[in-house]
């Protein structure tokens, strides 16, 4: 294996390491060091047969991606059956050692830095080619009507303040298709380990993980980010917002039609089983669903 890595960057590995946590797909990641500079490697086998698709997608939508949005460079890409192990896709990329990982200790510096990178997906418009899908033509926006529909045993899990508010959510929900709308690029899948933050403050962060792309509403990736900050143990996202503020121009209305569209989304999805092949999903989404009911009780003020 050595050797084929060896191959396929066309320099000498010096060292390898696994890195912590990380991505969005499941599967075999790899930090190399080689005599011409680092590499980021992902890879997955049969093990991972479900997601190969995406690792596909990823390879195929990395070079359609502005430079603006601070993609790694794709340095090669495999897709092939090796004998006796099946399928394999990986994607190498060109790893810059002036980017770090988010201090999870959330100093005021790194919050508004990393502010200030999703932030600047928002500012790119999306490129014109079918990869690019619009928001509100994919991301599940009825999860408060079926939770009306159905009321699961469970909701009381989340907070009692649901109760006899599903019927007004799905309606403040039912308005995302026109606030979520827009050309503005989105990442669509942004975790804090996604963000790597640039060592001085003139050079450009390092977004990873494209596994697919769209076009929306400016604010969209930022939302969505404030609540994985929040349940890292980050600042509360309203405070957040109201200390670096949003893209100029936009409607609070549509913002928290936006929370209030991710709050159903994660409250009915962590209801659900958990896939075989992350476990840890479903509580996950638990807690990104419990900070964001908090996060709209307080845009709603009751």
């Amino acid at each position: 294996m050595r050797s084929r890595i060896n191959h396929l960057l066309g320099a000498r590995v010096i060292a390898a390491s696994v890195p912590g946590e990380s991505g969005i797909l499941p599967g075999a990641q790899i930090q190399v060091q080689t005599s011409q500079g680092n590499a980021f490697i992902k890879a997955l086998g049969t093990e991972n047969a479900g997601h190969l698709d995406l690792l596909r997608q990823e390879i195929t939508l990395n070079p359609l991606l502005p430079a603006g949005a601070h993609r790694p460079e794709l340095l090669w890409s495999v897709d092939e059956e090796l004998p006796g192990l099946g399928v394999w896709v990986a994607v190498g990329y060109r790893m810059r050692s002036t980017v770090r990982p988010i201090d999870l200790s959330w100093p005021e510096g790194d919050v508004e830095a990393l502010v200030r990178a999703v932030r600047s997906i928002g500012e790119i418009d999306a490129p014109d080619d079918p990869m690019f899908v619009p928001e509100e033509k994919t991301f599940p926006v009825g999860a408060w009507e079926a939770l009306a529909d159905r009321r699961p045993a469970g909701l009381a899990r989340h907070s009692p303040w649901l109760a006899g508010r599903l019927e007004g959510l799905a309606e403040i929900a039912s308005h995302a298709p026109e606030a979520i709308a827009g050309t503005s690029l989105q990442h669509g899948n942004l975790r804090v380990q996604n963000v790597l933050l640039p060592m001085a403050r003139d050079e450009a962060p390092l977004i990873t993980d494209w596994v697919r792309g769209g076009a929306g509403a400016p604010f969209l990736d930022l939302v969505s980010m404030l609540l994985h900050v929040r349940v890292g143990g980050g600042p509360p996202p309203e405070a957040t917002l109201r200390r670096y503020g949003l893209p100029p121009g936009i409607d609070p209305d549509a913002v928290t039609c936006w929370i209030a569209v991710l709050a159903g989304h994660y409250v009915r999805s962590s209801m659900e089983p958990p896939p075989p092949d992350r476990p840890q999903l479903r509580s996950a989404e638990h807690l990104l669903a419990l900070a964001a009911v908090a996060w709209l009780q307080t845009r709603l003020g009751f």
